[in-house]
């Protein structure tokens, strides 16, 4: 009887190691960032970003999303939801809502999987958006 106690501790004990490491990998799935030049000023979230280059990613939450600035090393974090899609995207992507001059980051796009996350819109954004464009459009931008 200790000896299949023994064995089932172990068992136990491996698969816990097991989905450990996997965690390990998935977390560090969530850290790869990609690197966008943007050429236009644009908002997220509601505030102002200048054009540059950014290093977007996920940040040790899949509900946080980061976007620092290359050269100045200023970073900001923004709530987004996690959402996924059908296919896999071939390359880092951004996606931005376009309304006559004005640009507001709606999604970040993985390199390799078909994860992305979206920005989330406050009731007051959606119901000013509404107010003052009647069909917006989107830009796309791929990473470096």
């Amino acid at each position: 009887m200790k000896r299949i106690t023994s064995m089932m501790a172990a068992s136990l004990a491996a698969v816990l190691m097991a989905g450990g490491a996997s965690d390990t990998t998935l977390n560090a799935q969530n850290m790869l960032g990609e690197v966008f030049t943007v050429p236009f000023a644009f908002t997220a979230d509601g505030h102002q970003i200048q054009p540059g280059t950014y290093e977007i990613r996920r940040d040790s939450s899949q509900f946080l999303l980061s976007i620092q600035n290359v050269t100045t090393r200023e970073k900001r974090l923004f709530s987004v939801r996690p959402e996924q899609r059908a296919q896999v995207s071939a390359q880092g992507l951004l996606v931005f809502r376009r309304c006559g001059d004005r640009r507001e980051l709606s999604e970040f796009h993985l390199r390799g999987t078909n994860l992305y996350s979206a920005t989330i819109d406050t009731a007051r954004m959606k119901i000013a958006e509404a107010e003052s464009c009647s069909s917006p459009n989107t830009v796309t931008l791929a990473a470096r």
